[in-house]
Parts: C-alpha cells; sequence; structure tokens
C-alpha cells in the first residue's frame, strides 16, 4: 500500500492504492503532500495548518475528524509541498514559518552598476523580456491564495497586469516575437502542458502541447515558426518544438541527461542550451533544426545561455552565479570565443524544475534585467513533537 499526493491546487487529493497496480482510491482532499505513520494515521497539511487522522490500511478508510498537530507550517506553493516528516514510533519533524524569500527584478549594467527596479519586492520566478523591450513576464506567488500565475510589467512606465487566472500553477511564460502572445507552462491538467494567451489577456488560454509528459516553455523563435519547450521523461528532459500556427510538436535533442534552458539563436539556425552530460551543467550550442555538430560555450560550469540581439554575444550564468559573456560567431557555421565575467549576481535561488531563468538582456547586451533576491526570511527552528499521537486521544 502507498499514500501519495495528487492534484493541482483547488483539487488537490490523497490517493492509496498497491504498488503492483495502477487503481487508485481518493481518500481525502489536502493541499499538498501526504505521510503514513504506523499503525494508521495519515498526516497531511490544508493550507498551513498540519492535520493528522485516523486511518485504516486494510480498509483504505478514515475515521473521526481531522486533529490539527501544527500550525504556520512552513509551504512552498511553487511546488505543492510543505516541509514536514513523521516516523513510525510518534517522532514528528516540521519546519514553521513562511519559508519566503523575497525577491526584486533590478537593472545592472555590464559592470554590475544598479540602474532601477521592476515593481516591488515579491515572490517571483522566471522572467522573460517582450522582444519590443516594452514589457517583462514573471511568475509572481501570491502568499495568501497560494497561488502562482504569470504577471506582466510595464518596462518604460509603471504599470503591472495579472494575466492568468487559474487555481493550478502557471509558470514560465515566454514571448511571441511580435509580443502579441505569451506562452507558458500550467498543471491545470494532470500533466504540465503548454498554453498560450494573447498578451493583452483578451483571449482565453489555448492548448497547444498536451500529452503524458510534463513541459516548461523555453523560446519562441525570431520567425515565429517555432516554440521550443523542454519534455521530461523517466528523470531525464529532451527538448522539443512546436511548430507554428500548425501546432505539431516534435522531438529536436534527445539526451541521456538533463537539458534545460533551450534558446533560439537570432537567425534561427542555432540553439543554445544547458546539459549536466559532464556531471555538471555547462552551455553547449547545435543547430537547428537538425541538431548537427555540439559545441561546448562554457569552460567552468554554466546554466541559463541568453544570445544578444544581433547573435554575436551568448551570456549566461556561471556556476558561482557570475554573468558571463562569451563573443559567439554564427552564419553558416558556429564558433565561440573565451568567456569573461561581467559582474557578480545574487539571484533568487530555484525552489523547482520549472524555475527556468532568472534574468534577462536587453537587445544590445547592455543591460540586464536580474530577479535579485532583497531580503532573506529569518530561518525558525526546526519543530520537533514527541508521541505526537496523543494529541489525537486529547
Amino acid at each position: 500500500m502507498t499514500a501519495n499526493f495528487s492534484g493541482r491546487k483547488g483539487v488537490n487529493a490523497i490517493f492509496v492504492g498497491a504498488l503492483d497496480s495502477n487503481e487508485k482510491r481518493f481518500i481525502v482532499e489536502a493541499t499538498a503532500n501526504v505521510a503514513y505513520a504506523a499503525p494508521g494515521y495519515l498526516l497531511f497539511p490544508r493550507e498551513k495548518t498540519l492535520l493528522a487522522q485516523r486511518f485504516d490500511p486494510k480498509r483504505f478508510t478514515l475515521s473521526a475528524e481531522p486533529t490539527a498537530i501544527l500550525t504556520d507550517i512552513q509551504y512552498q506553493p511553487q511546488v505543492l509541498r510543505a516541509v514536514f516528516a513523521v516516523s513510525d514510533d510518534g517522532l514528528l519533524i516540521a519546519q514553521t514559518g513562511s519559508g519566503v524569500v523575497f525577491s526584486q527584478l533590478l537593472w545592472f549594467d555590464r559592470k554590475g552598476n544598479a540602474g532601477g527596479s521592476i515593481g516591488k519586492p515579491d515572490v517571483y520566478g522566471n522572467l522573460s523580456m517582450a522582444p519590443n523591450g516594452r514589457s517583462v513576464a514573471v511568475d509572481k506567488a501570491d502568499m495568501a491564495s497560494l497561488n502562482t500565475d504569470v504577471w506582466t510589467y510595464e518596462l518604460q512606465r509603471e504599470g503591472a497586469k495579472r494575466l492568468t487566472f487559474d487555481p493550478a500553477f502557471d509558470v514560465a511564460a515566454i514571448w511571441s516575437p511580435d509580443a502579441s502572445r505569451l506562452v507558458f507552462s500550467s498543471n491545470r491538467s494532470l500533466h504540465v502542458d503548454l498554453y498560450m494567451k494573447n498578451s493583452d489577456g483578451a483571449l482565453e488560454e489555448k492548448a497547444i502541447a498536451q500529452d503524458d509528459f510534463n513541459k516548461v516553455a523555453n523560446d519562441w523563435s525570431r520567425d515565429g515558426k517555432y516554440i521550443l519547450y523542454t519534455r521530461d521523461y523517466t528523470g531525464n528532459s529532451n527538448l522539443w518544438f512546436v511548430t507554428f500556427p500548425e501546432l505539431k510538436a516534435s522531438p529536436f535533442l534527445k539526451a541521456v541527461s538533463l537539458v534545460r534552458n533551450g534558446q533560439f539563436s537570432p537567425d534561427g539556425k542555432w540553439v543554445a542550451y544547458a546539459s549536466n552530460e559532464t556531471g555538471k551543467w555547462e552551455i553547449y550550442v547545435t543547430s537547428f533544426p537538425e541538431p548537427r555538430g555540439k559545441w561546448q560555450v562554457s569552460t567552468g560550469g554554466g546554466e541559463q545561455p541568453r544570445w544578444r540581439g544581433d547573435g554575436k554575444e551568448l551570456f549566461y550564468l556561471s556556476s558561482d552565479r557570475k554573468m558571463m559573456a562569451a563573443p559567439v560567431t554564427t552564419g553558416a557555421n558556429f564558433d565561440a570565443g573565451t568567456p569573461g565575467a561581467l559582474f557578480q549576481t545574487t539571484p533568487r535561488q530555484p525552489i523547482s524544475t520549472n524555475d527556468q531563468f532568472v534574468y534577462d538582456v536587453s537587445m544590445d547586451g547592455q543591460r540586464f534585467l536580474v530577479n535579485t533576491e532583497v531580503k532573506q526570511t529569518e530561518t525558525a527552528p526546526m519543530s520537533i513533537v514527541l508521541n505526537w499521537p496523543a494529541k489525537l486521544n486529547k
């Protein structure tokens, strides 16, 4: 028997089933992950309260009412997980407090000099600047509703607009070349799929890639014909693309390792991406639409590549979060020069695999918008409860 948490915000639930069967039975609604403790208890959170309820592992039924064991338990809305663990001998350990790190979208020049901010400090995720340089799309988590949505912010004047409203998490938006549409990832179905919506919010979302695998949007080619995305498969991830407007999905780069952060070159003939095939993340480039040849750009670790608007420079973050720049030559062939460090960044740390990009760069390569950590919350001590089942008997 195994108990597991499944679903999404608003319809999350606990199911139970046998390890040798695909059948499962609904048990109870919950906000996040579940734990089973012998001889028969289920522990699960609702909002920020950790509950325990008696459970019959033979009949798969609950009895009595759920009892609050801890309140203000730490909860991460980006991954729908509460921080707790329980043993069969009555020991419970959990992290209390918000656990939220605030960040802000800050501008930097090539020397690392700060040059203004976008919006106020909040719980931001991925960011992507519109090709016309007028707006930026970001994930923003609302700690009151525990929901994550895509927002757009004006870059040349104050103004923000919430783009998605589904109770699922909506993340990792990318822009169409003319900035009229956005494609983002959402778990509003059984898997994380890709959805498209007009950037002015005028029309409802449209699913553009749905199958039995999780997907994260990476980039949209400048000619508008291809949408590149990461597709997870049994612990590995491959790069796929969707043709537009046909919306036909095709594999691009298969790997035995993890690949992510795929980015089209401005001329559409090359794709830069990050891979951990050597045991650490490095930046590589291959041709598109057929991946012929492979060139390594980074030399000491790298993630999150971004092209300069004219294709003559490739930026990325080093393993110690320095902003790096490598001169490149594209055309009939690809060639990369020696990367150099521009400045040190302090971005918000990733929480889940849906965290793809913590920065973007202006078309001329002179300004960088970085999702910068600005407030580290005080770490609350771990709470340890001995003989927690005694609370159920009160």
